[in-house]
């Protein structure tokens, strides 16, 4: 091997450990930025909570009217400024703390409600649920979401080919159905959980099929005229 082609090969070496060690280091970025989120996000997380259970114990202490933000800030340790920068009031933090009503939503057209799971959680938050629904702005605020909550994954649920003039009767009965289930869910509340949450299930299960069984039976029969 001549000097040139020694010259080349030792080149090529040293070109490879500079890559190598290039991928390296991008690796190590790319896992400080990882950690980074990380340990940012679980912050995130913990000031979320500390402010959310401050407003869970001040509403059973005194109702969801009668708190306001200071009340919220004092009772989480936390400052004002921390407070706005992860929700614009008090009612956004009122809906952070009812996250687990997103799992009534729907990610695709074939997945089911969950009504179980969240009749369970009405169960274990009663206390806390029957006095957001003994104030009439937190009585508001809930039922409002939910009923929004509700009324977007019904749609999603089942949308049928539709002529101009039967979508909107169908959102129409997109809205009774969401209003009703609601009226369940509270109801069940007020009347201290008469019956189990497993049929409280059931019964939103067979109230929402009925609504949708219809548009079901009158897709089908435009689908045979077509």
């Amino acid at each position: 091997m001549n000097k040139s082609a020694k010259k080349s090969g030792n080149g090529d070496r040293g070109g490879d450990r500079t890559r190598a060690a290039g991928k390296i280091a991008d690796r190590r970025v790319q896992d400080r930025r990882v950690q980074d989120r990380r340990v940012q996000d679980r912050r995130v997380q913990k000031t979320r909570k500390l402010l959310s259970d401050a407003l869970v114990s001040l509403i059973l202490e005194k109702g969801y009217d009668e708190v306001s933000i200071q009340d919220i800030i004092d009772r989480a340790n936390v400052g004002r400024s921390t407070f706005y920068s992860h929700y614009e009031n008090k009612e956004q933090l009122l809906l952070f703390g009812h996250e687990h009503l997103r799992a009534l939503s729907l990610r695709d057209a074939g997945r089911p409600f969950d009504f179980l799971s969240f009749y369970r959680h009405l169960a274990e938050m009663h206390e806390l649920v029957r006095k957001l629904l003994s104030a009439e702005k937190s009585e508001r605020v809930l039922t409002r979401s939910l009923e929004d909550i509700l009324h977007g994954s019904i749609c999603r649920l089942y949308a049928p080919r539709l002529a101009p003039e039967e979508g909107a009767l169908f959102m129409l009965r997109c809205e009774a159905a969401a209003a009703a289930l609601v009226r369940l869910m509270t109801s069940w509340v007020r009347k201290a959980m008469p019956c189990s949450p497993e049929r409280m299930a059931e019964e939103s299960t067979a109230l929402l099929q009925r609504v949708l069984a219809d548009e079901r039976a009158a897709a089908s029969g435009r689908t045979r005229r077509e």
